[in-house]
């Protein structure tokens, strides 16, 4: 039986369902390192990430630890999800954060500062399910040197991108496992695909598709595309 195809979500509940059930599926597949990425302008992560600690706690009931990369944020995550039992730690706890009895571990809006702690989470994680929500490792770009550019990339590239959307000035960047990458382009009829691609597109690669294809580039301004935005960030 066909499985039926995944389509473009409309709002953040759905793209935050999508992320999780694709986050789990490539685990299932044998992924053991794998990133979910939501990436909206001033997109706030807490309600996200206690959507994917619910859905661990299913699966792993609490033999796994949710780690942030400040330690307020974890204090304010062990206010807010009391209702979870969850174990929060700081990316700084090395291995008390990588506990022999976890099962999988869930790692919250890493940044580039903390490449090389998180790294080492994965190293003490080994193959077990290592999860990185929305990770920002690129931030701090400025003064980062080549070699740690280099290792950032290095890391980056044991991982499955089980989930990414973004939403560019005439459509989106989407993937959802197990589908492939895929450029979707605003029309007058709504969002509709455009191009399926085997791996991520770089801006340079997305700006010829909408050159080819349309005329434009993906960062000239469209004004009903806000709508969508709009009803992704709510």
């Amino acid at each position: 039986m066909t499985q039926e195809p995944i389509l473009l979500p409309d709002n953040l509940e759905d793209a935050t369902e999508q992320a999780i059930a694709a986050s789990h599926q490539a685990i299932a597949d044998g992924a053991n390192r794998v990133i979910a990425d939501l990436r909206f302008p001033e997109l706030k992560a807490m309600p996200i990430a206690y959507e994917f600690a619910a859905s661990f706690n299913q699966r792993y009931g609490k033999a796994w630890q949710a780690i942030f990369s400040d330690a307020g944020a974890a204090a304010l995550a062990k206010r807010e999800w009391a209702d979870l039992d969850v174990s929060v730690r700081g990316v700084n706890e090395g291995r008390r954060a990588i506990r022999e009895e976890d099962q999988a571990f869930l790692i919250i809006e890493p940044t580039s500062v903390e490449v090389e702690l998180v790294e080492k989470l994965a190293q003490l994680a080994g193959d077990r399910p290592f999860v990185m929500l929305n990770p920002r490792l690129e931030n701090s770009e400025v003064g980062l040197g080549l070699a740690a550019r280099q290792m950032r990339d290095r890391f980056l590239s044991t991982f499955e991108t089980a989930y990414y959307i973004k939403p560019l000035e005439l459509g989106a960047l989407w993937r959802c496992y197990p589908q492939t990458w895929e450029v979707w382009q605003q029309t007058e009829d709504g969002m509709q695909s455009m191009a399926e691609v085997a791996q991520r597109p770089s801006s340079d690669d997305i700006d010829r598709l909408f050159q080819q294809k349309t005329g434009k580039q993906s960062g000239s301004l469209l004004g009903r595309l806000q709508q969508f935005l709009s009803a992704l960030a709510r």
